[in-house]
């Protein structure tokens, strides 16, 4: 089978990671709190689906000429070129009490180079090697901090621009003065990369300025070589937004979140093989739950839906377990209460049920204050197609094929079924209708 990627993970023997985990334990929250929020690998609870969903947030929110231009950079063997003495300095700055430094430099230093992969004191100390430079790069790698700086960035943007103007638009901004552009960069750094996100080895910037984007990552690429020994792939580019951002298994529009390629064609290649082996339904959906699991995450509904599996793992063992109140029913006839009750300024005749039975026990999700479970009442009902001669005495009640059930736990029905009428008195023909008390709490009635 192809693989994209080939990784050596390393097995630690259990006493090691109970040791590691020992101790971190004291310092691992104090650690992580110094990790920038936009980086949020290796941080329990803000995993990948965290930065997709804030990712998602950052597109949907901001115009698309805020975040026209994306670039993408990819470090190159992160983990194993981890500098051990930039690691220790960087813990160093951190922590202070000899026993524990000398247990984490016999950590790092028990692997030649870089950091093993596969151990969660790994996953600590590689989110503390780069922390620094996600607020470096954040505030534009200091460069309103240093006037000689600024004034060659700011030149080389100017150059860059007459190069690299191609379309009128370019023109018209070009036409506009050499100050202009001095003026536009220098608001570009006070404003920071706004839209900066790293998680692991995978750094994302977006901006509106292709040209200022370029020198970011020219900055990006230099101090990473200098300041923490670690190179940047060739296959960066800055590309529009429009054409999608492939991160972490999703491809990132402004308003879709798409699953990458590879990962759906091994979905549906799954599928077909295994139903061509003979396999029930319902055993593909058990042995392709984390593929389809990953792919619920992102705008899949119809390629789930072409596979036939929409029906989610958890919605299938719930429907297994329930069982419906009255017999002859499914969970599949089940209703919510909502969907038939007649609100103040509806229409009755809209909402008519005839009432075919109902009952009354106790509820299995909702309990009084002092524990014991609160009563319910389970009806059993159609619902109305149309009334004729609705004006008459006796009108013509036309109702649709099939029965229902829902549940309520409305004190006032079970109170009128218990009190005011009996299973003699059914079928019959009845709303449930919402009224509101004077202390403006709302509940349901049959009228």
């Amino acid at each position: 089978m192809f693989k994209p990627k080939h990784r050596i993970v390393h097995k630690s023997k259990v006493r090691d990671h109970v040791i590691q985990w020992s101790a971190m334990l004291p310092v691992e929250r104090w650690l992580m709190d110094t990790f920038h929020h936009r980086s949020p690998a290796c941080v329990p609870g803000r995993g990948t689906h965290f930065f997709v969903r804030q990712e998602m947030e950052e597109l949907r929110r901001c115009s698309q000429d805020e975040v026209y231009y994306f670039v993408q950079l990819d470090v190159h063997h992160y983990f194993e070129n981890i500098d051990h003495t930039i690691m220790k300095e960087r813990i160093r700055s951190k922590i202070k009490d000899p026993v524990h430094l000398h247990f984490l430099d016999e950590f790092i230093d028990s692997f030649s180079s870089g950091l093993v992969l596969g151990v969660k004191l790994s996953q600590i100390l590689s989110g503390m090697y780069l922390a620094p430079f996600d607020r470096l790069a954040i505030r534009c790698f200091g460069l309103s901090d240093d006037i000689d700086k600024l004034r060659y960035w700011q030149g080389r943007y100017v150059s860059d621009c007459l190069l690299t103007c191609r379309t009128e638009e370019q023109a018209a901004e070009l036409s506009k003065g050499v100050d202009y552009l001095n003026r536009k960069f220098e608001g570009y750094v006070r404003e920071g990369l706004r839209h900066y996100s790293r998680f692991a080895d995978n750094i994302v910037i977006k901006h509106r300025d292709k040209t200022f984007l370029h020198l970011m990552v020219e900055l990006s690429v230099l101090i990473l070589a200098r300041d923490y020994h670690l190179q940047i792939n060739r296959s960066w580019n800055v590309r529009p937004m429009w054409t999608g951002n492939d991160l972490c298994g999703y491809v990132f529009y402004h308003d879709r979140l798409m699953l990458r390629k590879r990962n759906k064609k091994a979905l549906c290649r799954q599928v077909a093989r295994l139903r061509k082996k003979g396999y029930s339904e319902r055993d593909i959906r058990l042995k392709c739950a984390s593929r389809v699991g990953f792919a619920s995450h992102a705008d899949t509904r119809n390629l789930l839906k072409s596979l036939n599996m929409e029906k989610r793992l958890g919605k299938v063992i719930k429907n297994r377990r329930k069982k419906a109140p009255f017999e002859g029913m499914t969970p599949e006839q089940k209703r919510s209460i909502e969907d038939i009750v007649c609100y103040p300024d509806g229409n009755e005749n809209e909402k008519l049920i005839l009432l075919l039975d109902y009952r009354i026990d106790d509820s299995v999700i909702e309990k009084n204050d002092d524990g014991s479970p609160r009563q319910r009442i389970a009806i059993r009902y159609k619902v109305i197609d149309h009334v004729d001669n609705p004006e008459s005495e006796s009108p013509a009640y036309v109702w649709k094929d099939g029965e229902y059930y829902s549940f309520s736990g409305s004190k006032v029905m079970i109170d009128q079924a218990t009190e005011d009428f009996s299973t003699a008195d059914l079928p019959t023909v009845t709303v449930i209708k919402e009224f509101i008390n004077k202390q403006r709490k709302k509940f349901y009635k049959f009228t």
